[in-house]
């Protein structure tokens, strides 16, 4: 059977950030929405035939980011039904929709986030999930029933009618519950559970971070798993015409309809936003979506209600003119790609195909019988990506080093006030009350909202496989003096950020090419191996301390030193991650050095994310009590390497890897009071200095130079050779605060 494709009919603009639930009314020409704006609207349209809403109503009443929505239809006593919204704020509000206000009801009990809501069918009551790992049954306004067995965040839940209630969860388990005790748990999705919907005659559908769909029995089989996002699944809507919507963080709507014994997608709507968070279907059979970009919009199979073609037409220029990640569409080698002329041969309905056009890469889709643009095709990084941590979900998590390779998470929401933040932190750990300023002060500096494609600040220093930042507050030391008299602290920067999942999908997928590992293929011992590694990094160091064994070194070994080099970075990062929680082995670090091209000058052509990865590595070995003797062993080659033309590259992640190196080794040689490299290591600090514009990279060298000159008469005595003044005249971050206090230290020395 063809149906009918979808098209713009309107979009809503009420809200001033991401839109996070929709519901539908009892007719479609009502329709609900929710953002983290604090706002939930109520949309109407006066004449069915005609795409038009207006915004009726502004409920009020949330104190905090509103996740989820629930309409209940009507009652004598309530005839236009009552709309339910989850917060933040931890409660869940229900409005009689005549009435804006305040709400009729207010359900109390969550201590997190309401980020799920759904009818129990079989008591008619309401179901709740939470970031507080719990579920809830609510009849008659009271909670009458707590489900707990989750590890993480419940995302979803879902009445099943006769079978009970589903639940899904950040613990990537979808449970099954009856008469309040879990009867079955459901595993198979990689990553966080994230949606629920029923499909009927089936049984039930799934959506996960992990890419996929799955269809499931209530029996607990999966019937099939369809893949087609390029990224995060958010969320779920079965349509009333057949098939069901998905929405996600590839800035899709996608749609579905059954194809034999499964789904097959038909149709895939490109969004100008980052993210689709939301999904649902009104009962004439339009789809409507929430997005990131604060918008709702609505989708028509009916000639009547598609937008004007002016109207059309600016939605495809607007989304044409975006920005799409290059982790959504797959590896991108500009040089490989078809020009323009690869538009004049027919595609497939909703294929997407990337060509050149002069410099750029662009993404087009073939619909309706030719080729649309669809975005331009950038790096991943800044992209926008939500960030998962302890199963919730922030704009920001950042790694903060208290020393001693002790690393700790920062999780951090863009609508947050920095300083609070950064002292929910300190009295989390119980850190030093005089950290605040600066951790606050890194915050604001590195959580500026990233708008789509938009490379981030060189000091973000980002990991090349997930796009973390982390940071190492300059002032974080065990001892009780103020940050600003504390400007020289002895304490380690290493880089522990890593997607241990990405890691592994990276591998496996240069494993099947032969060709670009030139058939240096590794055993299925060797990934049986890695894999077990793999696992053991994503649980955390603790995990990976106690369970190491000296067998996960030969696939790392053969990735980061065998393979080409090309695409040895994979084996090079994992030293790195390996070099901050085990101890070395002997020859690690010249293989290291060699196999990232670093035994010759920086400036010579080569792999440079190798060299980086390399970098952070050899600064990663103070992590480990062994691993800090064994970089004081080797301190003659790393000098050597130290002193080649690194100068020259403009990739300021490597240059920061090399200042974290710098920043290390001089902290090293203080501790052993080694003052042999005095000179050297002087010479180089201030050679970086002339150069350098990055903040954070100027600031490590900063750290170092007066680590360096700190109670030591043989860099005192060189550094009167040099004219540091002119060289901090000339420095390009000189009205940063932080900067200034070091500069006026330093000039005392």
């Amino acid at each position: 059977m063809t149906h009918a494709l979808f098209s713009l009919s309107a979009q809503l603009a009420g809200h001033t950030q991401d839109v996070r639930a929709l519901a539908a009314g009892s007719s479609p020409e009502t329709l609900f929405s929710a953002s983290r704006d604090s706002k939930v609207l109520r949309w109407t349209r006066e004449d069915p035939s005609l795409p038009a809403f207006l915004l009726r109503s502004d409920y009020k009443g949330h104190g905090d980011f509103v996740n989820s929505l629930l309409y209940l239809g009507p009652t004598p006593e309530f005839p236009e039904g009552l709309i339910a919204s989850g917060s933040k704020d931890r409660s869940i509000n229900v409005f009689d929709p005549r009435q804006e206000d305040e709400p009729v009801f207010s359900l109390i009990g969550h201590t997190d986030t309401v980020c799920a809501l759904a009818r129990d069918e079989a008591t008619g009551g309401i179901i709740s999930g939470s970031w507080d790992k719990t579920v809830k049954l609510w009849i008659n306004w009271e909670c009458v029933l707590t489900l707990t067995g989750h590890e993480q965040a419940v995302w979803a839940v879902m009445s099943a009618g006769d079978y009970g209630i589903l639940t899904a969860s950040a613990d990537k388990t979808i449970k099954l519950w009856k008469d309040g005790k879990c009867v079955r748990t459901l595993t198979g999705h990689t990553d966080v559970v994230r949606a629920l919907a029923p499909l009927e005659g089936i049984g039930f559908l799934s959506a996960s971070n992990d890419s996929t769909i799955r269809i499931w029995s209530y029996s607990g089989d999966c019937l099939a798993e369809l893949s087609g996002h390029t990224s995060f699944v958010y969320g779920l809507t079965v349509l009333p015409t057949g098939g069901f919507a998905s929405c996600g963080e590839d800035r899709t709507v996608r749609i579905w309809r059954a194809e034999g014994p499964t789904f097959k997608c038909v149709q895939t709507i490109q969004h100008p936003c980052t993210s689709v968070w939301c999904v649902t279907a009104l009962a004439n059979g339009d789809v409507v979506s929430g997005g990131s970009d604060a918008v709702t919009r609505v989708f028509t199979t009916s000639n009547e209600r598609v937008a004007s073609l002016e109207q059309v037409k600016a939605y495809d220029d607007e989304v044409a003119k975006q920005q799409i990640p290059s982790n959504q569409v797959g590896d991108v080698d500009k040089t490989k790609l078809p020009g323009l002329e690869a538009l004049s041969v027919p595609g497939r309905p909703d294929q997407v195909i990337m060509v050149r056009n002069g410099d750029l890469v662009e993404a087009h889709q073939f619909t309706e019988g030719q080729w649309v643009k669809v975005g331009e095709v950038v790096d991943a990084v800044g992209g926008g990506r939500k960030t998962m941590y302890g199963g919730k979900e922030y704009d920001y998590v950042f790694d903060i080093d208290i020393g001693a390779g002790q690393n700790l998470k920062l999780p951090y929401n863009n609508s947050e006030n920095p300083y609070m933040a950064a002292q929910r932190f300190i009295e989390a750990h119980e850190l030093n009350q005089d950290f605040l300023d600066q951790i606050g002060s890194f915050i604001i500096q590195n959580s500026k909202p990233t708008t789509l494609g938009e490379q981030p600040n060189a000091s973000q220093f980002v990991d090349p496989f997930t796009g973390a930042g982390r940071y190492v507050p300059g002032s974080v030391s065990q001892q009780a003096a103020p940050v600003v008299e504390n400007l020289f602290p002895s304490v380690y920067t290493t880089f522990a950020s890593i997607n241990a999942k990405a890691v592994k999908t990276k591998i496996q997928q240069l494993n099947n090419d032969s060709a670009k590992i030139e058939g240096n293929s590794l055993s299925s011992e060797d990934l049986s191996a890695l894999n077990s590694l793999l696992d053991l990094i994503d649980l955390g160091k603790d995990k990976l301390v106690k369970s190491w064994n000296d067998r996960y070194w030969g696939p790392v070994k053969k990735i980061a030193f065998e393979w080409p080099e090309a695409v040895r970075f994979p084996g090079i990062d994992l030293i790195r991650i390996l070099s901050l929680y085990t101890s070395p082995e002997s020859e690690l670090l010249p293989k290291l050095l060699h196999a990232a091209g670093l035994t010759t000058s920086f400036s010579q052509i080569g792999n440079e994310t190798n060299k980086m990865l390399a970098m952070r590595a050899v600064a990663n070995l103070v992590g480990t009590k062994e691993g800090a003797e064994y970089l004081y062993k080797s301190r003659q080659s790393v000098v050597d390497v130290l002193g080649y033309k690194w100068i020259s590259s403009t990739n300021a992640n490597l240059r920061l890897a090399v200042a974290s190196v710098f920043l290390n080794l001089t902290i090293l040689l203080k501790e052993k009071k080694d003052d042999s490299f005095s000179f050297d290591l002087l010479t180089h600090l201030i050679q970086f200095l002339s150069s350098e514009t990055d903040v954070e990279n100027e600031y490590r060298i900063l750290v170092a130079l007066g680590t360096l000159l700190k109670d030591n008469k043989v860099a005192q005595e060189a550094a009167g050779l040099v004219d540091i003044k002119a060289v901090l005249r000339e420095s390009k971050n000189k009205g940063i605060d932080r900067i200034v206090k070091i500069h006026r230290a330093l000039l005392k020395k």
